[in-house]
């Protein structure tokens, strides 16, 4: 969680008994109820219920939050270990808009097992804040051994396309790319782009932002912008990405918006992890 959020330059989150408790609860929870697709909610006079959602039950579990966030890895074609669950959450759009979120100080966690899915819950009771001027990008500049595609979540950021299934992601999708700017700004692209090294033609891209879809209103900030290929990156291939645009807010100190034009690399490795 650390090196995710770090690698980003987002402040480290520590963990947290209380969190790991609540979390434990909840996912207990899940399995006694079999909640399913509303795997984050808790209904009131069922056995084992102790908060409606994430921030009730941090604050019934000892830790007194002022905002929460909860993200689930459920294992589809590739195991889940403690070691891998946040790379594999990073490899979707609205798992890693989660964790990117900025304020969280405190995180907890409750591994898969047999019966149940891995949770993480996030937490603050003081907000981390970020200079106005921040930006966050993943993948960082020089990462290699990315993955090829995009990971299989729910909500389907592309539900106005495509059914989300491991078939759809492994032909259809690439491995996303995001940038953020601070959490109480509103970004506005100009271009978001990935290249292949050695082409001039940019990749045929998604844009995926707060006002791409009524879903991505509710799910994504203002501040977040991510693209996703269309076909999957090719194996052990350098990309170069560019993205223009302005984030304006009180933060940035100017009411013109700060402007941003920040070019970096990955290369893929050779993982289709998320492919049958």
């Amino acid at each position: 969680m650390n090196a995710f959020r770090t690698s980003q330059g987002l402040g480290p989150v520590l963990q947290s008994t209380n969190i790991d408790l609540a979390v434990k609860n909840h996912q207990s929870y899940v399995v006694v109820h079999q909640s399913g697709g509303d795997a984050h909610t808790e209904v009131l006079g069922q056995a084992g219920f102790t908060g409606v959602v994430p921030i009730d039950r941090l604050i019934a579990a000892g830790f007194t939050a002022n905002g929460a966030t909860e993200v689930i890895a459920f294992n589809t074609t590739w195991p889940i270990t403690s070691s891998n669950i946040i790379e594999i959450l990073a490899d979707s759009v609205y798992h890693r808009s989660g964790m990117m979120t900025q304020a969280m100080t405190h995180f907890g966690m409750a591994p898969q097992d047999d019966n149940s899915p891995s949770y993480i819950d996030m937490g603050y009771i003081t907000p981390q804040k970020n200079a106005g001027t921040y930006v966050g990008i993943y993948p960082i500049d020089g990462q290699t051994g990315l993955s090829l595609t995009h990971y299989v979540e729910s909500p389907n950021p592309f539900y106005l396309e495509m059914a989300m299934t491991s078939d759809n992601m492994c032909k259809f999708t690439s491995y996303p790319i995001s940038l953020a700017s601070e959490a109480s700004t509103a970004l506005a692209v100009t271009s978001f782009t990935v290249t292949e090294e050695g082409q001039t033609a940019p990749l045929n891209v998604r844009l995926i932002t707060k006002a791409t879809s009524a879903q991505d209103a509710t799910m994504l900030g203002a501040n977040v912008a991510f693209i996703v290929g269309k076909v999957p990156f090719k194996k052990n291939t350098k990309y170069n990405v560019r993205f223009v645009g302005t984030a304006t807010g009180a933060a940035t100190g100017s009411t013109n918006g700060m402007a941003i034009d920040k070019s970096w690399s990955f290369t893929t490795g050779t993982d289709l992890r998320h492919c049958l």
